[in-house]
């Protein structure tokens, strides 16, 4: 079983991806939001057993993550409820950081080719999308004219699950066109994303032709 942590991972990841949208009430989408947080955070940590100074970091984002998520959910105001939505991807974003760093250090770390290594080179490639995504919800929170989205009567949910599916595509670099960024700003973060995207791909199959070469000379 301990080969297979970044594989459950990355299952909880897709699994999360696929029910969140189908989920009505904000409240179980939410609770499942946190679990899959704390879940990829105790796997990131397991990875990093020495990262002892960070451990308390990471849990603390955690918890900060998990209150603007509750803040969220409080009845306000349509402008109180705009600041708590912010304070909810923000608190969000930082976390998303320290998870996709931790799982590139055990990636970098390992000394031989693994299906582990693998799915957690998986598992970062979506935390980047998660990444941007949380950026674009952020934009067009305060900019509804950031994408070319009608988000009026529009469940949160769904708008991140729209926008998710942009970061991922924009990702790739397929980019169907049926969502557009339309702002200076959203256009800019989708090309850093691509590059992002195109480069990523590129450094990990880089450092598997080089585990490979090193277990074959090793066997």
């Amino acid at each position: 079983m301990r080969e297979w942590h970044f594989l459950q991972l990355t299952l909880f990841i897709g699994a999360w991806m696929l029910l969140s949208p189908l989920m009505r009430d904000r409240w179980i989408t939410q609770v499942l939001l946190q679990v899959f947080l704390l879940n990829s955070v105790l796997v990131t940590l397991w990875a990093n057993p020495e990262w002892r100074a960070v451990r308390r970091i990471m849990l603390a984002v955690w918890i900060v993550s998990l209150g603007g998520s509750l803040l969220a959910l409080a009845p306000l105001s349509q402008e109180w409820h705009r600041v708590a939505r912010t304070a909810e991807i923000v608190s969000t974003m930082p976390l998303l950081a320290l998870l996709a760093v931790g799982i590139l250090r055990f990636v970098f770390r390992g000394k031989s080719l693994t299906s582990d290594g693998f799915f957690a080179t998986v598992a970062v490639y979506l935390f980047i999308a998660l990444f941007f995504t949380q950026l674009y919800m952020l934009l067009l929170e305060w900019n509804p004219a950031s994408f070319n989205l009608d988000v009026t009567g529009r469940p949160p949910n769904l708008v991140q699950t729209d926008l998710l599916y942009f970061s991922l595509i924009t990702l790739a670099t397929v980019g169907y066109g049926d969502i557009l960024p339309v702002s200076e700003t959203a256009r800019t973060l989708a090309v850093i994303e691509a590059t992002v995207g195109q480069f990523y791909v590129a450094v990990i199959v880089a450092v598997f032709v080089g585990m490979y070469a090193t277990q074959r000379r090793n066997s």
